[in-house]
């Protein structure tokens, strides 16, 4: 898979889990179904605690034991290293969406700089070892906490999973 195939999946997990319809585009069918009627409410039932008691929280926060506001400023030095800011209003920095959308930028990067050798290698170091530090234990907390019994959203973080592991495996060769 191309760098640019890859930040387009990318793009279209961050989609899908900032809302109940997004990554349709992008998202192959056989590993992430289609959203249900009532995909906003499922969405939300999912994956919103201040909707649903048995919500799971896509914010990394809600998973760790780690002082929230160091979280924070871990992943902002992350993002700000490339030359990343917060949008007003957008996103906290530990959400799913937002670490997902970094790894997208991170891949468009690595194509943009195809002809640089050391910089394709540096950035798939740092890809590496951000899904591995943050991205890969948040997707496995929720995959381990989801009750939702919806097939999109039960599929979505397993599909994640899969084509992170794939990412690191490639990365290390």
């Amino acid at each position: 898979m191309t760098p640019l195939e890859r930040s387009a999946v990318y793009g279209g997990f961050a989609a899908a889990f900032r809302s109940g319809r997004g990554g349709m585009d992008v998202l192959d069918e056989t590993l992430v179904p289609p959203p249900p009627e009532d995909a906003d409410r499922a969405f939300m039932a999912a994956f919103d605690p201040a909707v649903s008691k048995r919500a799971v929280s896509l914010h990394a926060s809600a998973h760790t034991e780690r002082d929230q506001t160091d979280l924070y400023q871990e992943l902002i030095r992350w993002y700000d290293h490339f030359g990343l800011k917060r949008r007003d209003g957008g996103e906290l920095p530990d959400h799913l969406s937002v670490m997902l959308e970094f790894l997208q930028f991170l891949t468009a990067q690595e194509h943009a700089n195809a002809g640089d050798a050391a910089a394709v290698s540096n950035l798939h170091a740092a890809q590496r070892d951000f899904i591995e530090r943050q991205v890969l234990p948040l997707v496995e907390a929720v995959a381990g906490k989801l009750e939702t019994e919806v097939a999109r959203y039960q599929a979505l973080p397993q599909a994640l999973r899969g084509f992170l592991g794939d990412e690191v495996a490639t990365s290390k060769r």
